[in-house]
């Protein structure tokens, strides 16, 4: 399963965990209560505001946004408070006592208060929050909260059985429900997302539910729902729709998200291969001779001088011949240039089908070519008949019409010598024009 079809299971299991948690509080209530329907319009209300608060309050700590925990705050405190009203107000517990109708009364009113001032402190976060936060440390603003919090609550209390005071304050609520409605909505019009739009249309109809309490205002006596109560519901279930709709664009921007971030990944990747083959061919191309695939002089110093130390700490001989095609200038001279470096490139083959993958075999000069081996002279030897056999054997071939002939010459070193390479090539070379003197000498 990819990583998006994970994402979208999960937004199609929370949303519809959120469905049946709510249709069965409302069953549960409607069986319970029979036609006293304002329990369980309080319970539905409550259920979804407290989703919608846990919803926010994941977002918030998920991002940090100061105005999200507010909003998160007041959804969670009014729904748990709708859940106390809507108990309160169910036929078995309301006439109970004499104090369960002044606290059903306050519920309802701190849970005005508190989607209110959420709503407030939201719009007020995005303006002054960074310099609430360089004058007040962040556990006085705590401390600032929870007292005003608490003034809320026993306001509400206090209130509670007197219906006009009552009145006065759900249209208080109206007041500042609408002061911060409007400033938040100025605020996200220009970047707020599907959350934000929602959560607007959701505090509009929490308003006209506010207004429509506050100017009907039914006795608690009264058990059946009205208008103020089904716009309640619609505020609530509003805000429920919307985080649920954000959530999946969520997590939709997040598998963009991931998908460009591998895209990057994946090129990014790739131009290391790129660039770690290019550094490859340029260190082989700075070590090679490009025309016959052997070594260049500078490979064949730095390879000579690595292998000449393993032989080192092994106790063992090395040895460098110089070899050099005879008569090569006339291979030019009589077929041209293009046959002379055939004649180069055949020769490298022979020399690299002569000898081992653990020599050093370079291309030194225009026919110059050097071959470095930690051998005894007893393998020299051997080596050189063999190299005189795959010469014999190309010229007999006939499928050129020069001929390869070469002089040699060999310098040993001793594992406790101190001789350079440089040094032994010279030796070398000087052993090889002996060579060629003495040969044409005899001739």
């Amino acid at each position: 399963m990819t990583q998006k079809a994970k994402w979208r299971l999960a937004h199609i299991m929370a949303t519809v965990l959120g469905a049946i948690m709510l249709g069965l509080s409302a069953r549960h209530d409607l069986v319970l209560n029979g036609p006293d329907l304002r329990g369980p319009d309080a319970t539905t209300s409550s259920m979804t505001g407290m989703i919608v608060g846990a919803i926010l309050l994941v977002r918030f700590l998920s991002g940090r946004h100061r105005p999200t925990l507010y909003l998160a705050l007041g959804f969670l405190g009014s729904g748990m408070l709708l859940g106390v009203n809507g108990y309160i107000s169910s036929m078995p517990v309301r006439d109970t006592a004499g104090w369960t109708g002044q606290l059903g009364a306050a519920s309802h009113i701190m849970s005005d208060l508190l989607i209110s001032s959420a709503f407030l402190a939201s719009w007020a976060a995005y303006r002054w929050q960074a310099a609430l936060d360089r004058r007040i440390p962040a556990l006085a603003q705590v401390g600032l909260l929870v007292a005003i919090t608490a003034l809320l609550a026993y306001l509400a209390f206090a209130v509670g059985d007197q219906f006009a005071l009552s009145k006065a304050i759900d249209l208080l609520c109206v007041a500042i429900f609408a002061t911060g409605l409007i400033g938040y909505g100025l605020k996200i019009a220009s970047q707020g997302g599907t959350m934000e739009r929602w959560l607007v249309l959701a505090g509009i109809f929490l308003i006209y539910g506010q207004v429509l309490a506050g100017i009907f205002r039914e006795g608690a006596s009264v058990a059946y729902v009205g208008i103020a109560e089904l716009m309640t519901l619609g505020g609530y279930t509003a805000a429920f729709v919307g985080t649920v709709l954000s959530t999946y664009e969520l997590f939709q921007r997040a598998e963009h998200a991931m998908q460009q971030a591998r895209s990057r990944n994946e090129e990014l990747q790739r131009e290391v291969v790129l660039r770690k083959q290019a550094e490859q061919e340029s260190r082989q191309l700075a070590l090679v001779d490009p025309l016959t695939n052997t070594y260049n002089r500078r490979g064949f110093t730095a390879l000579a001088t690595h292998v000449r130390e393993i032989a080192r700490r092994q106790q063992r001989p090395v040895h460098i011949l110089l070899i050099d095609l005879d008569r090569f200038k006339r291979i030019n001279d009589t077929f041209g240039h293009t046959v002379g470096d055939q004649a180069l490139i055949e020769f490298g083959k022979i020399l690299t089908a002569t000898f081992r993958k653990s020599d050093v075999v370079a291309r030194t000069g225009g026919d110059e070519f050097c071959i470095f081996l930690a051998e005894p002279d007893e393998g020299i030897q051997t080596a050189l008949a063999r190299l005189r056999q795959h010469v014999d054997d190309s010229n007999e071939a006939g499928t050129h019409s020069y001929r390869l002939e070469f002089s040699v010459g060999v310098a040993r070193a001793m594992p406790d010598d101190d001789a350079s390479i440089h040094a032994l090539v010279e030796m070398a070379d000087e052993a090889m024009y002996e060579e060629k003197r003495l040969r044409e000498g005899a001739a």
